[in-house]
């Protein structure tokens, strides 16, 4: 699909999908990396994560309110708080998507990965131990941040095997390189659309990285042109 070298380029290229709403997006800092759960990955993907899952779930009940109703809504909220999950994020926002594709590795292309799963998890009929194929999860929102970020998540039943490589017959997905010598820009554009730090997370750390951007880049209001001549000049 078309790279994105501009606002303009991501506008276009996103107004399709505005056709369907059962698109979701995921943004990722680098183009290269592989579209996996953390649950997947090294050095976590050593151990079954339904087991540590299990065990999570019984010592977090000291320190939540309620227990979760279901194995789902358990992973969701180990999900949230850190825990390596097969869970993957995402969103039926491109403009989120676009954040976390644009927020690091400002040397590397980022992607915004574009997907459309056929079927989706039904609590109380499907257990994770018993799945064939990514299915998309909507969990209800657990916490203010997956609102905020309109968030849900694919389930991956082989948590190590990149998602490109099992796409069902009737799924599809899609994906747009952000060139690295628009990432930068990119944030100042979607934070005058109200998408940043801030905005996004809506709790303390989320203020505090928002007000650290916004010094280290304070000189894009307050000399602007000459401000966005030098970042262009050392991205190129």
């Amino acid at each position: 699909m078309g790279d994105i070298t501009s606002f303009d380029d991501f506008h276009r290229e996103f107004e399709k999908y505005r056709r369907d709403n059962r698109w979701m997006f995921r943004g990722q800092a680098k183009a290269d990396w592989p579209v996996i759960p953390k649950a997947g990955r090294h050095p976590y993907c050593e151990r079954n994560d339904l087991d540590y899952l299990e065990s999570w779930t019984r010592r977090a009940a000291e320190f939540i309110g309620r227990v979760p109703e279901n194995i789902w809504e358990a992973m969701a909220l180990a999900q949230h708080h850190g825990l390596p999950t097969r869970l993957l994020d995402w969103t039926y926002n491109p403009l989120v998507a676009a954040f976390f594709a644009c927020l690091d590795e400002h040397d590397s292309d980022g992607v915004i990965y574009c997907y459309m799963p056929e079927m989706q998890i039904v609590p109380g009929k499907m257990e994770p131990k018993n799945l064939k194929q990514v299915l998309k999860y909507r969990p209800n929102v657990i916490a203010s941040r997956i609102g905020r970020q309109s968030g849900l998540f694919s389930v991956h039943p082989e948590p190590k095997v990149d998602l490109r490589e099992t796409i069902g017959c009737t799924d599809q997905l899609t994906c747009h390189v952000v060139k690295s010598t628009y990432k930068r820009r990119m944030l100042f554009e979607l934070n005058h659309y109200g998408v940043n730090r801030l905005t996004l997370f809506g709790d303390l750390d989320g203020l505090s990285g928002h007000m650290r951007w916004t010094l280290e880049n304070r000189r894009y209001w307050s000399e602007h042109d000459e401000f966005m001549r030098e970042l262009e000049g050392n991205v190129r």
